[in-house]
């Protein structure tokens, strides 16, 4: 699954890795993960040795977080990208496929199956591109590199390879994002370990080659986040007045429905008068346009911290909706 990072961090990224080893085995850091793999989770020093010599650094991964798509493109943009006639086609025909699953998954969490499916379709297209970067290079690139969120990534790499480990795979052999995310739902390997959800019953979570134990760790990960079944997930908004007077694309739960439309936003869909809405403004096709999101927007979010994905995965699930 993809996240954003700060400007600041990768800055501080970029100036480390332009000074380190691009050799895996020869930064600091290795070592120390090497050490915490065998003393605390029994790991072979020489297994572990051999994975890191084979191993690539990619200074490229560390440059890619710096840019993202969701922070240097407008929403006209970067809404076509996943947003299109072709997405909404292939995401039609991936329902009709999985649909004994995706009700199954519904039934279980609440979570609409149009919902399900367009979080596959944006994160790898239904299935179809789960990466070209070797999961393993990804997450040892980002751990061993000196930054504010090293720590992170370390943790992410140990609970990879414990998960390959469980699996029975060679952690080399499986390829993802350049941030580490793996499988068709695109999770991070904590992710896995928290929500990945064997729906088909066969006793093994496959989220890499199964679409049926991703849909099943799609809908828990949203149900377990406390999606509100049958509740809205953004409107279009009017807005006139004091309607600025709102910090505008921000997560924080802070304001209601009643408290913003007393400043002037009136939206085409309502809700509860308190439930918490997110008041957002987006550069659209024809200018600005400003919308309202609700509870389960900001579940949506949870899986990627952006405004802008978080929209395409609700107009690309409306799409899917309107089409069956």
């Amino acid at each position: 699954m993809r996240q954003l990072w700060s400007a600041l961090f990768v800055g501080g990224l970029l100036g480390s890795a332009a000074v380190q080893a691009q050799e895996l085995l020869e930064f600091p850091r290795t070592a120390t993960i090497i050490e915490v793999l065998v003393s605390e989770h029994g790991f072979d020093a020489a297994e572990v040795e051999a994975w890191f010599a084979e191993g690539e650094y990619i200074a490229r991964n560390v440059e890619s977080l710096a840019k993202p798509a969701e922070t240097t493109k407008t929403f006209a943009e970067y809404r076509p990208m996943f947003v299109s006639d072709e997405t909404v086609e292939n995401g039609k025909r991936f329902m009709t496929q999985q649909a004994q699953w995706l009700s199954m998954a519904e039934e279980r969490t609440g979570v609409p199956a149009e919902v399900i499916a367009a979080i596959m379709g944006v994160e790898t297209r239904y299935g179809n591109y789960l990466g070209v970067h070797r999961t393993f290079d990804s997450l040892a690139t980002l751990a061993v590199t000196e930054g504010r969120r090293a720590d992170y990534f370390q943790r992410e790499l140990i609970n990879f390879l414990l998960i390959s480990r469980d699996q029975s795979f060679d952690p080399l052999s499986v390829k993802g994002s350049y941030a580490g995310a793996m499988g068709y739902p695109q999770f991070m390997p904590s992710s896995y370990l928290a929500y990945a959800d064997d729906l088909d019953g066969d006793g093994n979570i496959d989220i890499w080659n199964d679409p049926v134990d991703a849909i099943g760790s799609i809908a828990r990960y949203l149900g377990e986040h406390g999606w509100q079944p049958g509740e809205p997930i953004a409107t279009r908004a009017h807005v006139s007045g004091e309607y600025r007077q709102v910090e505008l694309n921000s997560f924080d739960r802070d304001r209601t429905l009643t408290e913003v439309t007393a400043l002037g936003w009136d939206p085409l869909v309502s809700a509860a008068d308190d439930a918490q809405v997110h008041p957002i403004r987006l550069d659209g096709d024809e200018g600005a346009e400003f919308w309202l999101g609700y509870r389960n927007f900001w579940v949506i979010s949870r899986y990627n911290r952006s405004i802008a994905y978080s929209m395409a995965i609700f107009q690309l699930s409306e799409a899917l909706r309107l089409s069956q």
